[in-house]
């Protein structure tokens, strides 16, 4: 089984994993998987303040998936090792909790996973760089690189994509009643423009918009306290 959802900042909105709101739980195994959508937020300290939330995530029955977000210790997350996981590149967290890279795609219980994590923080000139907010919230242009090459290695062709934010014209487009206070430039959904444009797909899964929206029109979904299995 493979389960998806939204952000959980680190303690902040990770109740909904526990068993009463996220009872499959106790039907899974290290053979299943539940897939955080960024703002994971495991990885914030980047020393023993953070083994408390990592133990949580590691004694779950199932194992631990998550795209980066524009909330997470980018510093810190690059320490740990990076291995080969099911035709993918990962960060190890702990032996059940892994960090799905920008631009790799995965192979898992015979889908195909396309993983592009990042977004623009709207709040950044109030963070401290290197303490609250990291460049490499932004994919690099090495990233996109490697996505354009793994993908025309699939031919243009995945299962799903799973990002933390969603592309540039879909915000736009879905959210105009916002568009004020979401009108930002935001290298990655520009990128993410050109993925919905020419990869084919069956379902894309969102996060960061802390809202659970269905968009029917792009077969994409945002994910925050939903839990859906895919």
């Amino acid at each position: 089984m493979i389960f998806i959802t939204g952000d959980t900042h680190r303690k902040l909105d990770i109740g909904k994993l526990d068993t009463e709101n996220f009872s499959e739980q106790t039907l899974m195994g290290r053979s299943d998987y539940l897939i955080i959508t960024g703002d994971f937020g495991g990885v914030w300290t980047g020393d023993s303040g953070d083994d408390e939330i990592l133990s949580f995530h590691e004694e779950k029955p199932y194992t631990t998936l998550f795209v980066g977000g524009n909330h997470e210790n980018y510093d810190a997350l690059s320490t740990y090792p990076v291995i080969l996981w099911n035709k993918g590149l990962v960060h190890k967290v702990r032996e059940h909790v892994l960090h799905l890279m920008n631009g790799q795609i995965y192979e898992i219980n015979g889908s195909t996973f396309f993983v592009m994590g990042g977004a623009t923080s709207v709040d950044k000139m109030f963070r401290t760089e290197h303490e609250t907010w990291w460049e490499q919230e932004e994919p690099s242009e090495e990233d996109f690189k490697t996505a354009l090459d793994n993908l025309a290695h699939y031919g243009n062709k995945v299962d799903y994509i799973i990002t933390h934010t969603i592309p540039e014209k879909v915000r736009k487009q879905a959210f105009k009643p916002m568009k004020d206070f979401l009108e930002y430039e935001s290298r990655v959904e520009r990128f993410l423009d050109v993925i919905i444009d020419e990869v084919q797909y069956k379902k894309w899964f969102a996060g960061h918009i802390h809202i659970d929206r269905e968009l029917s029109a792009y077969n994409l979904r945002i994910l925050f306290n939903s839990i859906i299995i895919v």
